[in-house]
């Protein structure tokens, strides 16, 4: 059946006086349209491939593969040609060019737990497939603080994006057959994929331009942005609690088998009553020194609260929200009770399991 301009128009709300002014031809994308509705059948094959390679990957808590839809494909082309007509008049695409400008027709989501996950996604990336170009990771304003903000490197771009997307995109060359097909990976966390599902359901294509929808969705990219933090912070309280019980165990080991040594010494030999009880006042000390109880009548006994909640950091005498580290720096430790800073890996460095040495 041979798509009607008219219809079409009205389905993707474009604008007819760019489409004109843009000097696009209708039967141009005709072409295009009957030429990728056959090709896209061989890129099954390719998506399939990279997404059961990405599933292998610990970190990788969800794979979605798509292939372009037709009809979104003549969409996107129409507006990236009159986008692009603004700076190149000369721009244009058709039949012989749209498979190299438009880099998403096989289009990858790897979906993760935590924030910091996406850095040894990355390096899995970059052994298995060549980069096409840098790595864009895009994210909010406002999510860092002037000094926080990264810098563009020899891996990675940064952008903040203007509806608050985050994530990280890449732009990957795979070759199952004679020809090398493009595939766009994008990498985010869940809560920032069920953000991004929202928007894209409740704006587009008729609705981009509604101002108080607008504003609503951006609160709730706040609310999963807040929510990641949260979500690290939560794994770290959850690795830490883990680590300082252990620590108390032996410790409690330790003074239980001080108390038996010190109840012989002293029937063995005369000690002075004030002696005796200095030295006991200091094994309660040791006693009352345990960082943290078991939680018995309180999950959190033992925690300094500033807030609603216990966020992990290094304060006195338990954990407060004061010290949780900001978005821009975060720094989380592993099960493998090893430590990566975001911001460092971002700035060249790599995760600790790669055994990288730093000097």
């Amino acid at each position: 059946m041979r798509l009607s301009q008219e219809q079409f128009f009205k389905r993707y709300n474009l604008d007819r006086t760019q489409f004109e002014s843009a000097n696009i031809n209708w039967n141009n994308l005709l072409e295009i349209y009957e030429d990728y509705s056959t090709y896209k059948e061989t890129l099954k094959a390719t998506a399939d491939y990279i997404s059961n390679l990405l599933r292998t990957h610990p970190g990788a808590h969800t794979v979605r593969s798509r292939i372009k839809d037709t009809e979104h494909l003549i969409d996107k082309i129409i507006r990236k040609i009159i986008r692009n007509k603004d700076n190149d008049p000369n721009y244009y695409i058709d039949i012989n060019n749209y498979k190299s400008e438009i880099t998403d027709l096989i289009g990858i989501r790897v979906l993760h737990l935590y924030k910091d996950q996406a850095v040894n996604i990355d390096r899995f990336i970059r052994e298995n497939w060549n980069l096409e170009e840098k790595c864009t990771i895009y994210y909010r304003e406002g999510d860092y603080s002037k000094p926080e903000e990264h810098e563009d490197s020899e891996h990675f771009e940064f952008k903040v994006h203007e509806a608050g997307y985050r994530s990280w995109h890449y732009l990957i060359s795979s070759q199952g057959t004679k020809n090398a097909h493009i595939a766009e990976i994008q990498v985010r966390t869940i809560f920032e994929e069920g953000w991004s599902e929202i928007d894209h359901q409740l704006r587009y294509p008729n609705h981009i331009d509604n101002m108080l929808l607008t504003k609503q969705l951006m609160v709730l990219n706040r609310v999963a942005g807040s929510a990641d933090e949260l979500a690290n912070s939560i794994r770290e309280t959850k690795v830490n609690m883990t680590s300082l019980v252990s620590e108390n165990q032996k410790n409690k080991i330790l003074i239980e088998e001080l108390k038996t040594q010190l109840d012989s010494l002293l029937s063995d030999y005369k000690v002075e009553k004030e002696d005796k009880e200095k030295l006991q006042a200091k094994v309660k000390e040791l006693e009352s020194s345990l960082t943290v109880s078991l939680p018995r009548d309180g999950l959190f006994k033992g925690y300094n609260f500033n807030g609603d909640i216990a966020i992990p950091g290094p304060s006195s005498g338990g954990y407060s929200i004061n010290s949780w580290t900001k978005p821009g720096n975060l720094v989380i430790q592993t099960e493998d009770n090893t430590f990566f800073d975001t911001k460092k890996y971002l700035s060249g460095y790599t995760h600790p399991a790669i055994k990288r040495d730093e000097n």
